[in-house]
């Protein structure tokens, strides 16, 4: 399928389509329409003007919650519950608002603090909206201090024609007390679904606790039985069927491979370490009816570009992502779109203009303390996304991993490179006073820096090889892992640890490669808050096991 790209929401350049917030809206709705063979009138029925006109209009929307003395105390014990709320905005009262607080283990916030919370305005009360919505999410953005990381991301996906909700801010206030700036997010519903298929009866799935496909997943729209999970169990079971060939097959006819491609490859682009791909976390999936495929969804992007350096094809946690890669088809379908819309969709210049739009938009809104840290965080997030460019320009210009050159079972290493390097301390190749050729490492106060190369493999078991010594190596107060070791990249698997001050020891970890073709990252490592460390690189070596 021919890729059609919206650039129209990057409007920070005369080069680009030039038209109000209004009439963007109004296009990229007939784009998707278009996209997604649905009816124009069918979009605008299904969600109303009203919606569109909210999300092109009001950047920051006052919202004044109202609960009873024992809904309050009933979200403080059981706060995932729904409770009634009156709710006023946009000079409206809405009674009887479905509300409950939301987030993860690092955003859940309790009522008595700043909690993110889910409006559902027509759980109680049927049919009633907010500006065309029946369900938002006012998500408290503890995880990204610009209140921005959401919008431009939503907006990539949008670009590359990924149905995803819109967001905008808001100020919250609950009994009168003021709990600050917050991001609005629209909710998936029945009307979202509506706007971007052809049928909006399909199950949508929430993954709940990170289970994937092959693990029960909570049903939270649809007309099936909830016990009905005929298309995920399609889907799981062509995931794990050991012929590749026969794989690639049955996903294409259990998955909407073209759109899984391009999900995969944003979440890619933009970092997003917490959704299905990296982390198996914040993602959807629907069952479109009329098509009978999956499609995967994108969510809870407060921590994109947060890692620069991530690669372009790295290790994948998602159990349909890596049985995609696993494949020939997959792994070349998926640097192809990769590439078209890393150069099509994702621009340093651009995004960072949308970037400074937005904190323009909300400047009047923000107090004088919010707008001095949101600016500061904004800059960062600019400074993030041109890191973001830089490395991925240079990771696709490297050459492809090659498979090792194996003599008697045995096949040296090199093409090492330096990843994270630390600040306060430095990497370099050095020679040691053994005269040996070693890739050094000195840490600074908090270090996770390591020497990596990448090759390629076939089925088979293997041994990753080395020596390395240690000198004042001092743990990290934090984390698992410390010292030096040597580690396969993805892998459960390590060496031992060297901390303090060793001479030299022979370092190894073993590991199996399942699918032909694989790539491998291989990494000589220091974790560590003081000291230095040398990998011997004549030592480090790639060992065939029987």
């Amino acid at each position: 399928m021919e890729l059609r790209l919206h650039r129209l929401f990057f409007c920070g350049r005369a080069s680009l389509v030039a038209a109000s917030p209004r009439q963007s809206l109004w296009h990229l709705a007939v784009s998707v329409a278009v996209a997604c063979g649905v009816g124009i009138c069918a979009v605008f029925a299904s969600e109303g003007l009203a919606a569109d006109q909210f999300f092109a209009t009001h950047p920051v929307c006052p919202i004044h919650i109202e609960l009873s003395p024992p809904n309050l105390a009933s979200l403080r014990v059981e706060g995932r519950k729904y409770v009634r709320a009156n709710v006023r905005a946009q000079g409206e009262v809405f009674h009887d608002v479905g509300l409950h607080l939301k987030g993860a283990t690092g955003s859940f916030r309790p009522t008595d603090d700043k909690p993110s919370l889910t409006l559902d305005f027509d759980r109680f009360v049927s049919g009633q909206n907010f500006g065309g919505l029946t369900k938002i999410h006012l998500n408290n953005s503890v995880e990204d201090a610009s209140y921005l990381k959401e919008q431009i991301g939503s907006e990539l996906f949008r670009g590359a024609q990924i149905p995803v909700p819109r967001a905008a801010h808001a100020r919250v206030e609950l009994n009168g007390r003021p709990l600050g700036f917050y991001v609005l997010k629209e909710g998936f519903t029945e009307s979202f679904i509506a706007r971007h298929f052809k049928r909006a009866d399909g199950n949508l799935y929430d993954p709940e606790g990170g289970h994937d496909v092959d693990q029960r997943l909570k049903r939270i729209l649809g007309r099936d039985s909830e016990d009905d999970q005929t298309a995920l169990k399609r889907l799981a079971a062509a995931a794990v069927e050991p012929d590749l060939r026969r794989r690639w097959e049955h996903l294409r006819a259990a998955l909407d491979m073209d759109r899984f491609l391009t999900f995969m490859a944003v979440e890619v682009m933009i970092g997003h370490w917490d959704g299905y791909g990296l982390g198996r976390n914040n993602f959807r999936i629907y069952h479109d009816a009329a098509a009978d495929k999956i499609v995967f969804l994108p969510s809870g992007m407060d921590q994109i570009f947060s890692k620069a350096d991530l690669p372009w094809k790295p290790k994948l946690r998602g159990l349909v992502a890596r049985a995609v890669m696993e494949t020939s088809e997959g792994r070349q379908q998926y640097a192809a779109r990769f590439k078209e819309l890393f150069e099509t969709l994702f621009s340093d210049e651009r995004l960072t203009n949308r970037v400074n739009q937005f904190l323009a938009e909300l400047r009047p809104f923000l107090r004088t303390d919010e707008l001095g840290t949101i600016r500061r965080e904004a800059a960062e997030l600019c400074a993030q996304i041109h890191a973001r460019e830089i490395s991925l320009r240079n990771q696709m210009s490297e050459p492809e991993p090659a498979f090792p050159d194996f003599k008697h079972g045995l096949a040296p290493l090199n093409g090492w490179n330096k990843v994270d390097e630390p600040a306060g301390g430095g990497m370099q190749e050095a020679t040691t006073p053994e005269r040996k050729a070693a890739l050094h490492i000195v840490a600074g106060p908090k270090t996770s820096a390591s020497w990596r190369t990448s090759i390629r493999l076939n089925p088979g078991r293997y041994r990753f090889r080395g020596e390395a010594k240690a000198n004042g190596v001092s743990p990290l107060p934090f984390g698992e892992n410390h010292g030096a070791r040597l580690r396969v990249a993805g892998r459960a698997n390590q060496s031992s640890e060297l901390t303090g001050t060793r001479d030299w020891q022979k370092l190894e970890v073993d590991f199996e490669v399942s699918a032909t073709n694989t790539e491998i990252v291989l990494m000589c490592e220091l974790r560590a808050s003081a000291g230095e460390a040398w990998f011997d690189q004549e030592s480090l070596v790639i060992v065939r096991l029987p």
